[in-house]
């Protein structure tokens, strides 16, 4: 490609150098750090096989929720100061999860009381969704394997002989648990801290709309496939086969628009580059180069479409050749930033997010 492909080239180039040094000098060399909240995503805790009854009696197992993502929380009814706290908070998650198929699963501690019935009064009380929100009981044994030994949280009952007032009957974690299909723990946040609530939001939607930005990434690969079989068409003057690939390419691309905007309104929120570093400033200075370039992308392809069903062909091959190394940059950035982002391992095990 040269000559009048090269202004296209060094507009790429510009803009790549430009947020490079942007990022070099603006962005921070980690990502900001969250003490309220870990992330296990690298190293999940399996939880196995287990099982329960619901509020209304029904026997829950690992099934159930195998292929839900899921909010986990500890409590017991007869708890007076963290649970109504714990429970309150997860009572203003369910609106904040409205629309995505992430679920609410209350483990109470105190199996031997909180009985099936027990548990249906206390969710009436804090206006659970049934179908969203479930209180689970067992038998004690199988309750605390499951707390200490897969979620990894403290619990024990409290000795009577240090009971007093203002000492809970049973000492518990306060903490919630995010569960991803499979039922695999991959984070841990503090009910106490109002931002690793927004981070446990975030992440639980991310997790239940992951195959979204694998679509995504999919439609960005296609579009650069289908840019570079549409260049080869036109070097050997295969007009319509060309006319085709470009229809398919502009289709491809705006379905990835769509798709794009659908993910990010599920999710609500951005997910966080873990890496630190150079990788990271390489990974922001790809992002930002393939933002700023892929906004800039959308009125070149209408100016060329416009052109090309005038019949306006010289001034179409005009622009387009400004347009094929940004759209080609474009498609393969994104490739490469779904990578980067969801795909290339980074040690994060067990690390604030």
């Amino acid at each position: 490609m040269k000559g009048t492909y090269r202004l296209g080239i060094l507009i790429v180039l510009g803009t790549l150098g430009g947020s490079t040094l942007l990022c070099a000098l603006a962005a921070p060399a980690s990502p900001p750090r969250q003490r309220a909240a870990i992330d296990l995503s690298e190293n999940p805790f399996p939880l196995g096989s287990f099982r329960f009854q619901n509020e209304s009696g029904k026997t829950v197992t690992q099934d159930d929720l195998n292929r839900s993502v899921w909010i986990a929380s500890f409590i017991f009814t007869r708890c007076p100061l963290s649970c109504p706290k714990i429970s309150s908070k997860l009572a203003e998650l369910q609106p904040r999860l409205a629309g995505s198929g992430v679920k609410l699963v209350s483990v109470s501690v105190d199996p031997e009381f909180d009985t099936p019935k027990i548990l249906a009064d206390y969710s009436r009380r804090f206006h659970a969704d049934s179908s969203r929100w479930s209180f689970l009981t067992g038998s004690k044994s199988e309750t605390y394997d499951l707390i200490q030994n897969r979620f990894k949280l403290p619990v024990q009952p409290v000795p009577p002989a240090d009971q007093r007032e203002g000492v809970e009957a049973i000492s518990h974690s306060a903490r919630l648990a995010l569960v991803d299909r499979g039922n695999q723990v991959i984070g841990v946040f503090d009910s106490d801290d109002p931002e690793a609530i927004d981070s446990i939001v975030v992440r639980a939607r991310q997790r239940d709309a992951s195959w979204m930005p694998t679509l995504n990434a999919g439609l960005n690969a296609a579009c650069g496939i289908l840019l570079t079989l549409g260049w080869v068409a036109i070097r050997g003057r295969y007009y319509r086969g060309h006319a085709a690939l470009m229809t398919l390419c502009v289709a491809a691309s705006t379905l990835f628009l769509g798709c794009y905007l659908a993910y990010h309104y599920q999710v609500k929120g951005s997910v966080p580059f873990r890496g630190v570093g150079t990788i990271r400033l390489t990974y922001l200075s790809i992002l930002l180069s393939h933002t700023i370039l892929a906004i800039a992308v959308v009125p070149l392809v209408i100016i060329a479409l416009r052109r090309a069903i005038g019949k306006r062909f010289v001034e179409h091959a005009r622009i387009t050749k400004v347009l094929f190394p940004i759209w080609l940059y474009v498609s393969i950035t994104g490739v490469v930033v779904y990578w980067m982002l969801y795909r290339m391992p980074i040690s994060a095990s067990a690390t604030p997010l």
